[in-house]
């Protein structure tokens, strides 16, 4: 308990310093990579101060020279360091727009290049969609979890649509990533992670949309339904 407390102060510290640096380097670097590349840091920073021993496995599935849509399950905040720090590219996180009312790191969030979306309003929360098929299309591979909200159990919960239509819109493979091990870190009834503890990142093959099927929106569906079945078969 006492290294945890001591590990989420040091951490803390690290979030707000680094969260200061982005705010220029998101302001300068239009681009966004400089901003990416601070957030990789954080991520491996919070590992390593968590003592955290985290085993990566489908890396091949991955080519540098391709963008993606990126799903994972969600059962902890824990999830978007540990992805972050587990793909070796600049992926631009999908996130609520509530995390924005963080005191400092809320404030980064802001001028980041990731993207905001507003689930309580349905107009805000396509236009986001439809901004984050642009950043595909124009190169950019995105982060988002298609549960729409952590696990009350660590259980796989059921999908929703959001990233599918995503796909569909940009034509971007989608890679499903299980994540093992963070629920018990850090679930939802914690208030402190566990230090040295072991994840495990199972990054599957990628998925596109069928051709065979001409319904666009079962075409969503179906790849919807074929991801949640390659994580579900990941996490077993």
């Amino acid at each position: 308990m006492i290294r945890s407390i001591v590990a989420t102060i040091i951490f803390l510290a690290v979030t707000i310093v680094l969260s200061v640096v982005s705010v220029p380097a998101a302001l300068l670097d239009r681009s966004g990579s400089v901003y990416l590349w601070i957030t990789r840091i954080w991520s491996k920073i919070f590992l390593l101060i968590y003592g955290v021993k985290q085993t990566v496995l489908g890396l091949e599935n991955i080519k540098k020279s391709e963008h993606y849509i990126f799903v994972a399950n969600h059962s902890s905040y824990t999830d978007v360091p540990i992805v972050i720090a587990a793909i070796p590219m600049g992926i631009r996180l999908i996130f609520r727009h509530t995390l924005t009312r963080i005191p400092i790191w809320g404030w980064a969030l802001l001028v980041s290049p990731y993207i905001i979306i507003n689930r309580s309003n349905a107009i805000k929360a396509r236009k986001s969609l439809t901004h984050a098929a642009d950043i595909i299309r124009e190169g950019g591979s995105v982060l988002l979890f298609p549960e729409g909200t952590r696990s009350h159990t660590g259980k796989l919960q059921p999908f929703k649509r959001g990233a599918f239509h995503m796909a569909y819109e940009s034509g971007a493979k989608v890679i499903p990533v299980a994540i093992s091990g963070s629920f018990e870190f850090l679930s939802r009834s914690k208030t402190l992670p566990i230090s040295n503890k072991k994840i495990f990142v199972s990054i599957g093959a990628p998925l596109e949309v069928s051709s065979q099927i001409e319904n666009d929106r079962e075409r969503e569906v179906d790849l919807m339904r074929r991801s949640e079945e390659s994580i579900r078969k990941m996490l077993s």
